[in-house]
């Protein structure tokens, strides 16, 4: 008996003690906004705070945040907690005191990040609600001892996600070159209207569409095809830039998305459809879904339907709430090969996320005919954590609809700051399974809504954001190969999705490799 316990006491004293990690706020290797607070740290806007972690074994690890809140307009500050790539759970600091808020998730073996997201800043007439994070704990993993980069997060699901082969069949020993043409991922812009104007000296048009060419595959109406701007009085259309940009993209393959067709914001809607009684204004609607998908069927392949209805509802608000679905529906009806997308910010950065699946889910639930999902991502300084992206990805990923980034940009003066965060965004988007493409919302400082935003000055001299963005979408992730085939005349390829052309010997032939097929057998030369 002496020598069972005393084998028993011999185990229980090597047992290794339940890991237990602590971050002060300051001290947090993952900060977006806010500045040090008495003994924390005070979030700002829709900014998240965290670090990384690590589990020596999968299994369920317990997380608290120590913070205090700072009341205004009858409301405490509210966030969300994130472990690795999901949100957990929201709490609401509502007290002025120091309070602990526990969490239980479970996690996998290996690194993940704890983030809390502050989700309601207010500040308005010397009224400031304020999220003093003091500190994150957690309780079954250690501190990870690094902070490991985007690119380490994200090459393999690149790979896995973007990536499939060509298998060559040819003659033995033949010398083979596989060159990539186009990506099939969407890499966009939107297009100024005033670049399709007869007033635009032509020596600058050339020059801007020379760049656009150069450096994308997709395209988007800035403001040309908005409602305003098509008809800013009733009955009088304006057709001749919307035309210009829609056969400029057709003429050079671009891919277009036609925003928007409403804009459900008030601000943004025109005097004269404002004053129309709900019958008349029903009948509108109505009329310019035909005038646009009528006179753009089969040219524009996507549209932003309703812009922004989480921030808006002057649709909803005169006439129902199924007043957008049946927007959905009439626009399905003018051109059913036309995928109709929703579209609004503040979604990546987790703030708005939860709000944005509820519509989702609520107009798929009412019959609309949703075909996409549009996250509009405006940065001013630095862009949302990569688990913060992914894990509000994740959530949308839910309705297995396509994810467009429809309108992105970083509003900064750092340039190496807006580079580094440009490569960090892209690549997170890049690697997620659900996302088909991003759109910048304007690439030239001489026609950009922020200047400081453009990638190209204004002597088309490229930033050195426009060279992390080059180095990535035509170098990193684009495929050049050239090898020889074996003794059976075969040889396989991994090449990322798109169309290639393969060359043997003297002979050559453009392909495409898809995303639905992964496999693509190119047959060349006499064997």
């Amino acid at each position: 008996m002496r020598a069972l316990l005393a084998t028993l006491l011999a185990l229980v004293t090597a047992a290794p003690a339940l890991a237990d990690a602590a971050v002060s706020a300051e001290k947090a290797r993952i900060r977006t906004t806010g500045g040090p607070a008495d003994r924390g740290w005070n979030l700002w806007s829709a900014g998240s705070l965290g670090d990384w972690f690590t589990a020596a074994h999968a299994g369920r690890v317990t997380v608290v945040v120590r913070a205090a809140g700072q009341k205004a307009a009858g409301e405490w500050p509210q966030a969300s907690v994130q472990v690795g790539n999901a949100f957990v759970r929201e709490f609401t600091a509502g007290s002025a005191e120091d309070g602990e808020f526990r969490f239980e998730a479970d996690v996998a073996q290996g690194p993940f990040a704890v983030l809390v997201t502050f989700l309601n800043d207010f500040f308005k007439d010397g009224e400031d609600r304020n999220l003093i994070v003091r500190e994150a704990r957690v309780e079954g993993a250690d501190l990870l001892d690094h902070l490991p980069s985007v690119k380490e997060l994200t090459d393999a699901d690149i790979r896995r996600v973007r990536m499939g082969t060509f298998v060559i069949e040819t003659r033995p020993g033949a010398r083979v070159k596989v060159e990539q043409l186009r990506h099939e991922f969407g890499f966009g812009t939107a297009l100024a209207s005033q670049m399709f104007l007869d007033l635009t000296p032509p020596a600058v048009r050339r020059k801007y569409e020379e760049t656009v060419l150069a450096n994308f595959n997709g395209a988007v109406f800035e403001n040309a095809l908005k409602w305003p701007a098509v008809e800013p009085e009733q009955g009088k259309l304006q057709w001749q830039v919307t035309d210009r940009i829609t056969e400029f993209a057709a003429k050079n393959a671009l891919t277009l998305r036609g925003h928007c067709l409403f804009w459900a914001v008030d601000e943004w809607v025109q005097p004269w459809v404002k004053a129309l009684p709900p019958k008349e204004l029903d009948a509108a609607i109505a009329k310019r879904i035909s005038d646009v998908l009528g006179r753009y069927r089969g040219r524009i392949g996507e549209y932003d339907v309703c812009n922004e209805m989480l921030h808006g509802r002057f649709y909803e608000g005169r006439l129902g709430p199924e007043a957008t679905v049946r927007m959905f529906r009439l626009a399905h009806e003018a051109d059913p090969d036309a995928a109709l997308y929703v579209n609004d910010y503040n979604i990546l950065d987790g703030v708005e996320v939860a709000r944005y699946e509820e519509q989702i889910a609520r107009l798929l639930d009412s019959g609309a005919p949703v075909g996409g999902i549009g996250c509009q991502e405006h940065y001013s300084g630095g862009v949302a954590p990569y688990p913060v992206v992914t894990a509000s990805l994740n959530r949308l990923a839910r309705f297995g609809l396509p994810i467009r980034i429809t309108e992105f940009d970083i509003d900064t003066a750092d340039e190496a700051r807006k580079a580094a965060d440009l490569d960090a965004f892209f690549r997170t988007c890049f690697a997620h399974p659900s996302v088909t493409g991003i759109w910048q919302w304007g690439f030239w400082e001489g026609a950009h809504w922020r200047p400081r935003a453009a990638l190209w000055r204004k002597d088309f001299s490229p930033t050195p954001a426009a060279e992390a963005y080059r180095a990535l979408v035509y170098s990193e992730w684009w495929t050049r190969w050239e090898g020889t085939a074996d003794e059976h005349g075969r040889c396989e390829v991994p090449a990322f999705f798109g169309r290639h052309r393969v060359t043997v010997d003297d002979a050559s032939v453009e392909v495409d490799l898809a995303r639905r097929e992964k496999t693509r057998t190119v047959r060349i030369g006499e064997k």
